[in-house]
């Protein structure tokens, strides 16, 4: 075992190119993958974009519209965070082939700014949850109230 180690850390020139191979292929991997996570955090981000606009039309255009500016901010904000973590995929892989300090600087301060933004863009998802929440249940209350029936045809009226 120990002469097979030998033999692979001092490879000869004719089998460096097998090497030099694979790490142009692992490199190219990267790029396309890079590539691709950046792209599915652009589609996640056009797709959020138009979704936000056509619930908002859709509001505009109805006056008695149950949705709430809230609940449109909360499902794009949602998609904005969701997309955040892709584009860190994709920086993390870009980085893990060849970290050069240089990278590795750019890459933490990539990640410091990504994890600012998606930290209070999720205090904000999660307050304004809380706050839809607490809607719906102030209106299921209030709906239980208002339902009034008569009581046995007599005619007295009384709260349900």
């Amino acid at each position: 075992m120990l002469t097979k180690i030998y033999i692979l850390a001092n490879v000869p020139v004719e089998t460096s190119g097998i090497v030099i191979g694979i790490e142009e292929l692992l490199g190219q991997a990267v790029v396309f993958l890079e590539a691709f996570l950046e792209i599915i955090a652009i589609l996640i981000i056009v797709a959020a974009v138009l979704i936000a606009l056509q619930r908002l039309l859709k509001r505009i255009s109805q006056a008695r519209s149950s949705q709430t500016w809230e609940f449109i901010r909360l499902q794009f904000g949602l998609a904005l965070a969701l997309s955040l973590e892709f584009l860190l995929a994709a920086d993390i892989v870009a980085t893990a082939v060849s970290p050069s300090w240089d990278s590795i600087g750019k890459l933490g301060a990539i990640t410091s700014i990504r994890t600012f933004l998606n930290f209070f863009l999720q205090r904000e998802v999660q307050e304004l949850e809380a706050k839809t929440q607490r809607t719906r249940q102030k209106l299921a209350q209030e709906q239980q109230i208002d339902i009034w029936h008569q009581s046995d045809g007599s005619g007295i009226i009384t709260r349900k």
